[in-house]
């Protein structure tokens, strides 16, 4: 039932205001509903909210609070993205929170994940065999003696590692 709720948007403090005078005016809930385009449940709730704490704004939610400010976050994929083969719980001992407080490795997974970082290992890649080095030197004494207008003829690549 609470995840309907959030996908609600919330009532401006603007409106909010406008509820709660209209009703000291004498208005009715029904129409205050009609004039903000809310429903009469939503008006009453808000005119009720007020009448208990004075207050136009929302309630401190509950739950625990948040360790890492945005900027914290930001600074975490900064580090990230400079040590991309370094371990989550080094780069937690290097992430310097803004409050002084320290972060887990945990913690900093989660804040990975949630900014679209996944954490994957380097594929391990098969050793060169004898073969493949005997190959390699045959061919390259090959073409050491090859005249310059042949080598043109031929496109030579080389693999390249990328760490994204």
């Amino acid at each position: 039932m609470a995840s309907e709720f959030r996908n609600r948007p919330s009532v401006t403090l603007e409106d909010r205001n406008k509820a709660v005078t209209m009703r000291q005016q004498g208005k009715t809930l029904e129409t205050i509903g009609r004039e903000l385009n809310r429903a009469f449940s939503r008006i009453k709730r808000i005119i009720d909210r007020y009448n208990e704490t004075n207050s136009y704004k929302d309630r401190p939610r509950s739950g625990r609070l948040r360790i890492s400010t945005q900027k914290d976050d930001r600074n975490l994929i900064r580090l990230v993205k400079k040590n991309r083969t370094e371990p989550s719980h080094a780069l937690a001992n290097q992430w310097k929170l803004s409050n002084g407080e320290t972060a887990s490795s945990s913690l900093l997974r989660r804040r990975l994940l949630a900014n679209k970082l996944e954490w994957k290992f380097a594929v391990k890649k098969p050793r060169l065999s004898a073969n493949h080095v005997t190959a390699r030197k045959a061919f390259c004494k090959m073409v050491k003696s090859w005249p310059v207008s042949k080598c043109r003829q031929v496109l030579f690549s080389d693999e390249m590692n990328i760490e994204v």
